[in-house]
């Protein structure tokens, strides 16, 4: 048996000029073997039949199911493994790696597509008196008889077959980046887009802000699990704005759904395995070549395109596909922002376009939801910063001496989530008749605390 003493991982970026892509490295180490060191981590469109590559390595499909994509494991050729070997480490690898961002298999610009969106609209000959939303948001490409008969009836001068290629076509529009059918959006309703596109951004919502549907929205699983809490509360107060049906996945629990960074994220990411067949593999796996104790290297993050030495690519597109903006060009959108979509903006740029829209932001929004304010950033902006604002802010990370720097400059009339989020035993004992905190607040940030923390101040404060 191989002794697998430790697993480093390497960031990677993606990067379209390599054959195969990658989105990790890993060197291993042995306490009874040579150490292996630049394994390559990879996904790859299937194009075989075959369980292995032409390499030889072991495919290890997302979805046996779907076996259109795979992960895999290229190991340097010097080593000498039998196949048996390698595939065992090779699952141990990816095991430990967890689970590849959704980017790496639908987003990326230069990805090839079958359909061509200007041909199919010109097939289709939509009649004159077609009203686009007259197609509910909810119709998909295979239309049952109730719902066909149900549009028939509203749509009386429309054929069956128009239905049919029309539903079908907005079908495919939506699968493409919303960067490539931008031009087609006069003949499609937005509300379907809300609905079925899963590469919808915030940024993207918020500069279509006038056409977005939030009743459909709030269906969109994962576009919803990428959203900030201010977008997410805009969504519920439109809808009791609306009078419209909430979502019963979490009416019973808007705060939760506002706050919670991890809601929905099932729907954010493929995993390799799902939840139930890790927790069964947990129990019944047995290594015949390799001895490892799972776990203790696992990747933290979920996410494929990492920061790291950029790509050409990385470096004009963001994780989601969309080209980055100039300067110049991020000038003249903000030009023509509403104080509305202003307010939402503030809450999810980044330090550079807050710095050079600082005297347009709106502030209080910035600091109270804005994950990427830093200690820097808000001490080089301390006339800007609203610190009541700041005070519930639950997404930005502070240090202790930076709290306590600034501590009189947050309204202690009330509790101070983002004090008691980063609270530590020295703090509430320097100013304890200062900060508002109780067991249930406590508890309430118990994740942010932490577990040795948060044992001592239960302690201190049911003194």
């Amino acid at each position: 048996m191989l002794k697998i003493k430790k697993i480093d991982f390497i960031k990677t970026v993606y990067d379209d000029s390599l054959s195969h892509n990658i989105f990790s490295i890993a060197n291993i180490q042995f306490s009874n073997y040579p150490p292996i060191n630049g394994a390559l981590l990879y996904w790859k469109k299937n194009t075989s039949q075959s369980d292995f590559t032409p390499e030889g390595d072991y495919k290890f499909f997302y979805d046996m199911a779907n076996i259109t994509y795979y992960a895999s494991v290229k190991f340097p050729k010097n080593i000498k493994l039998t196949r048996d070997q390698r595939q065992e480490l090779a699952y141990i690898l990816l095991d430990e790696r967890g689970s590849i961002g959704t980017y790496s298999l639908k987003t990326h610009p230069s990805r090839k597509r079958k359909f061509s969106p200007r041909k199919a609209l010109e097939k289709l000959s939509i009649p004159e008196n077609f009203d686009v939303k007259s197609i509910p948001s909810y119709v998909g490409p295979i239309i049952d008889e109730i719902d066909m008969n149900q549009l028939l009836e509203w749509n009386p001068s429309i054929s069956k077959k128009f239905i049919h290629d029309y539903c079908f076509w907005r079908y495919n529009l939506v699968k493409l980046h919303p960067s490539e059918f931008e031009a087609f959006l006069p003949y499609v309703d937005f509300a379907y887009v809300c609905y079925a596109c899963d590469q919808l951004t915030e940024q993207y919502l918020i500069e279509h802000l006038e056409l977005v549907d939030v009743a459909s929205l709030q269906y969109n699983y994962p576009v919803l699990s990428r959203l900030s809490a201010s977008f997410k509360t805009y969504i519920v107060n439109e809808l009791k704005k609306q009078n419209a049906k909430i979502n019963k996945h979490f009416e019973e629990e808007i705060q939760l759904f506002i706050e919670d960074e991890t809601y929905f994220s099932e729907y954010s990411t493929i995993h390799l395995l799902d939840d139930e067949e890790m927790e069964e593999e947990e129990e019944i796996v047995d290594y015949q070549f390799f001895e490892f104790d799972r776990g203790q290297y696992k990747w933290p993050g979920s996410e494929h395109m990492i920061k790291g030495i950029p790509s050409f690519a990385s470096q004009i597109y963001d994780d989601m596909g969309y080209r980055k903006r100039t300067n110049k060009e991020m000038d003249e959108h903000f030009a023509q922002y509403t104080h509305e979509q202003i307010r939402l903006m503030s809450a999810i740029l980044e330090p550079h376009w807050l710095h050079r829209y600082r005297d347009k932001i709106d502030w209080q929004a910035a600091c109270q939801y804005n994950e990427y304010l830093t200690e820097e950033f808000l001490a080089a902006h301390l006339s800007y910063i609203n610190f009541e604002a700041l005070g519930d802010n639950l997404w930005c990370g502070l240090s202790e001496d930076f709290i306590e720097k600034y501590l009189k400059h947050f309204n202690h009339n009330k509790p101070v989530p983002i004090i008691i989020r980063h609270l530590t035993e020295e703090l509430y004992l320097n100013y304890k008749d200062m900060i508002k905190v109780d067991s249930d607040l406590l508890f309430q940030y118990y994740d942010a605390i932490g577990d040795e923390q948060y044992e001592r101040l239960q302690e201190l404060l049911s003194q």
